[in-house]
């Protein structure tokens, strides 16, 4: 009875002990059984338990899959890195009402690199009202551009309408009676000057539309350049004293 409650307790402490144990697995699915001393910022220091006297090992990161340490701890080395994106790129949500007090678009020097093309959007809103400013981004804005031209559009048709009622009406008045109709000639009058200035309104807000859509490009375009400028000490030559830094700051651009 006693060696065999002695070997239970032989039994216990051998699994204890296993399990005590610093479990590193490699990338290749080869496990060693360690003692991690310590984790740097690219490599793991350790010692081996077949080999407690040897050397101290070290592994890099690359090489290591899992350390599963003694108190059942995990800690993985083989998650794919995050894909690396543009340090403006979660900055595109900005809203050009935002921006638009703060930039001249009469100051934009275009780059190469600008995420929205002024010319692009100006030919877009020509041939589709608020399409320029959708491609910009600002689909609120464009949508409402566009709506404005339906009613432009809408108000335009019934006056071209009213203009040919009356003139219809007009004629048979005076084919019936031989004389002209005056209500339908004032009618006539009124729906024609109504639809010219409706017109000129419509092309003006056409051309404010076009205009509008490239403002929008070069603004957006403006606050982007701004965020890929860094601060920077500026130097400059000195006769027999190399380079020296000068009073105040100078920028430079990253591509």
């Amino acid at each position: 009875m006693k060696k065999l409650a002695l070997l239970t307790v032989l039994l216990l402490v051998a699994a204890v002990k296993a399990n005590a144990d610093d479990i590193i697995t490699k990338t290749n699915g080869e496990q060693i059984k360690a003692k991690v001393l310590e984790v740097g910022d690219n490599t793991v220091k350790f010692m081996r338990l077949d080999n407690p006297n040897g050397p101290t090992y070290f592994l890099n990161f690359s090489e290591i899959q899992s350390i599963a340490y003694e108190n059942g701890f995990v800690e993985n080395y083989s998650e794919p890195a995050p894909e690396p994106q543009h340090y403006y790129a979660e900055r595109h949500d900005i809203s050009y009402r935002d921006i638009a007090n703060i930039y001249n678009p009469r100051a934009y020097v275009e780059q190469f690199d600008d995420p929205y093309s002024p010319a692009g959007a100006g030919v877009a809103s020509f041939f589709i009202p608020g399409l320029g400013q959708c491609i910009d981004g600002e689909w609120g804005r464009g949508i409402g551009i566009f709506a404005g031209h339906l009613g432009f559009s809408l108000l335009e048709a019934t006056e071209v309408s009213l203009m040919f009622y009356s003139a219809a009406d007009g004629s048979y008045y005076f084919r019936d009676n031989g004389l002209p109709s005056t209500s339908s000639n004032a009618l006539f009058g009124a729906s024609l000057c109504a639809a010219l200035i409706t017109s000129a309104a419509h092309f003006a807000y056409t051309i404010w539309n076009i205009c509008d859509a490239v403002n929008v490009a070069k603004v957006k375009n403006m606050y982007f350049q701004d965020l890929r400028m860094t601060p920077n000490i500026a130097f400059t030559p000195s006769v027999g004293n190399g380079l020296h830094p000068t009073v105040g700051l100078g920028v430079s651009l990253s591509f």
